[in-house]
């Protein structure tokens, strides 16, 4: 009805955006998978986070109604919503692309779920930003080639 190509369809997103896009992708069926999925420093990780932030986060907090504090509750919601923990063979490929100085969502974070990815046999290529942080106004400056390399991983991916 619309023109698309359902055998060519690609989700985008940063950082929580990243998180919900990762997320469809690795709960997806057969009747709602994707062929290619893009995340700009998506969370895939929350428990890795705790320690760095103290706690739940303010705004885990207000999301699931839960305390700084980790409770046996909170740690099971940030489990079940966190892609890293769905990883299983069979899903679509992903491109990661995370600045290595991101204050917000750890850099680390994007290493894990690329070796969690591929230990799965799931394609998974990361372009790091040199000295980039969270927000991507300044990704260009820092990596004036990162849109055309992921337009060349799109290309390939979804071909």
């Amino acid at each position: 009805e619309y023109k698309g190509d359902p055998r060519r369809i690609a989700l985008f997103g940063h950082s929580a955006g990243g998180h919900l896009v990762c997320l469809a992708a690795v709960l997806a069926g057969d009747d709602t998978r994707v062929q290619a999925v893009v995340g700009y420093a998506p969370v895939t990780d929350f428990e890795f986070e705790l320690p760095i932030r103290g706690g739940l986060s303010p705004s885990l907090q207000a999301l699931h109604n839960q305390p700084k504090e980790v409770t046996p509750a909170s740690l099971a919601i940030l489990r079940e919503t966190a892609p890293i923990n769905h990883v299983k063979p069979g899903l679509p490929p992903f491109l990661l692309l995370h600045g290595d100085a991101d204050k917000t969502v750890p850099y680390q974070t994007s290493l894990n779920f690329q070796a969690k990815l591929r230990a799965h046999g799931v394609p998974c290529e990361l372009i790091t930003i040199p000295g980039a942080p969270h927000g991507l106004s300044t990704w260009g400056k820092m990596a004036p080639d990162y849109p055309d390399r992921m337009i060349a991983w799109l290309r390939q991916i979804l071909h």
